[in-house]
């Protein structure tokens, strides 16, 4: 209804109220006056009180008749009580849920005030109850911590840290929520890290341990080669060496993962260090009928440690030597990037299935002996690979099909920092 038609409305209405005013016997010219404003101001009181809001919600519900209207407000107070309903449901859900985690929860909305926090946060931050609005820094004053938890509020950056606890090694990860805010998680890694620290020192105890009888075996195995037939002594001697080899490969593995191994970043000339080792590894490739092909601009270069580098690159063409074709080629290329370099070495060979791409940089994991009889390594190449790459702030990436080749692909920085094996924690 529009304000001329409830005038109208409210004209007609009041029509006997004005027959019986102009009875009277004097003043008709005022009292139609006072009549005609007093219509006009009451339409607009009943516009704007009544109708005008009437007819926006009855737009908004998208019916025509008040009595749709009445009919479509039950629905949606159904609908709202049953969101209400669910509301409570997945709430109690995911209170339940953070109680059993064994990593601590803490959910903070953008304004850093609490949303959530399980029992594992609490025990960490040695509380009984933290009430949920309390700003973030009233419970929590590290500044280091704080510091990632900004990070994710205000720029949406995902980071971790380790701290370093009384009750323990604690990894702190930052991780902002779509709609503001940031989620916390704090996981207790003390035995893990324990459990780590134990391998490599007995990878390397043990790796120790056998160089003195390996090198006497071997020399007692090459003194036979003479007395003893000459395939068996060969065996021999290819045998001590596939030990040797796998204990040195333990050993340098174990070193890398410490942060014992000592990177010193120089220039480095890309295309000339790709020379080298394309050279040493020329017999090898002759041996196994595979060319070797290289694709590197001149004068570009990186400032990285040279002898991780060339150990990378020379287990990214070893290994695509040993698993190629006959007549087959590997090819060594790079390139500049805006951020760095990418080298990249691809090969002609069989590729890996799809399942094992992932976890082929696994250390001792191989694809199956069958594949390459003869010729499989001992699977710690690649493992060494992935550990140099990170230790030097890079990137590893591997793109394969069966039947067509393997292209590993390395990004590294230009200026080349060299990253700690582990990062140091924080103290509180």
């Amino acid at each position: 209804m529009s304000l001329a038609q409830l005038a109208v409305s409210v004209t007609v209405a009041s029509l006997p109220l004005l027959a019986a005013a102009l009875l009277l016997p004097h003043g008709h010219v005022a009292i139609m006056l006072a009549w005609l404003f007093g219509v006009m101001f009451l339409s607009w009181v009943v516009w704007n009180i009544a109708v005008r809001p009437l007819g926006w919600l009855m737009e908004e519900l998208g019916v025509s008749a008040p009595l749709g209207a009445e009919q479509r407000l039950r629905e949606l107070r159904a609908h709202a009580g049953r969101c209400d309903a669910e509301r409570s449901e997945l709430d109690n859900l995911l209170q339940d849920v953070s109680a059993v985690l064994e990593a601590g929860l803490i959910v903070v909305d953008e304004t850093y005030r609490l949303r959530m926090i399980n029992a594992a946060a609490l025990r960490f931050l040695g509380r009984e109850s933290v009430a949920r609005g309390t700003l973030l820094v009233e419970f929590l004053r590290d500044p280091e911590i704080l510091a990632l938890v900004r990070a994710a509020v205000e720029e949406g950056e995902e980071g971790r840290m380790t701290f370093e606890h009384r009750r323990g090694l604690w990894e702190i990860r930052a991780v902002p929520v779509r709609r503001g805010g940031a989620v916390l998680l704090i996981s207790d890694v003390t035995l893990i890290r324990r459990s780590a620290d134990l391998r490599r020192r007995f990878v390397q105890d043990l790796s120790h341990e056998l160089r003195s009888p390996l090198a006497v075996l071997r020399t007692a195995v090459e003194s036979l080669e003479g007395e003893a037939d000459p395939e068996s002594a060969a065996m021999l001697v290819r045998q001590v060496e596939r030990i040797t080899r796998l204990a040195e490969e333990l050993r340098e593995l174990a070193t890398i993962e410490s942060g014992e191994l000592e990177l010193i970043p120089e220039e480095i000339d890309l295309g000339s260090l790709v020379s080298e080792v394309v050279r040493d590894l020329e017999p090898v490739a002759a041996r196994a009928d595979v060319a070797l092909r290289t694709e590197v601009p001149e004068a570009l270069t990186v400032t990285t440690d040279r002898r991780a580098l060339a150990r990378i690159l020379s287990n990214l063409v070893d290994n695509g030597i040993k698993y190629n074709r006959q007549g087959g080629w590997v090819e060594v290329r790079a390139a500049a990037r805006p951020d760095g370099i990418r080298f990249e070495v691809a090969d002609s060979g069989q590729g890996v299935p799809a399942p094992d791409v992932q976890a082929i940089f696994q250390r001792f994991y191989r694809v199956e002996r069958g594949r390459t009889p003869g010729r499989g390594g001992l699977g710690l190449g690649l493992a060494i690979v992935k550990h140099l790459v990170q230790r030097l702030g890079g990137e590893l990436q591997m793109d394969s099909r069966e039947g067509v080749g393997t292209t590993v692909s390395v990004d590294l920085p230009r200026t080349g920092a060299v990253e700690d094996a582990a990062p140091s924690p924080s103290k509180p």
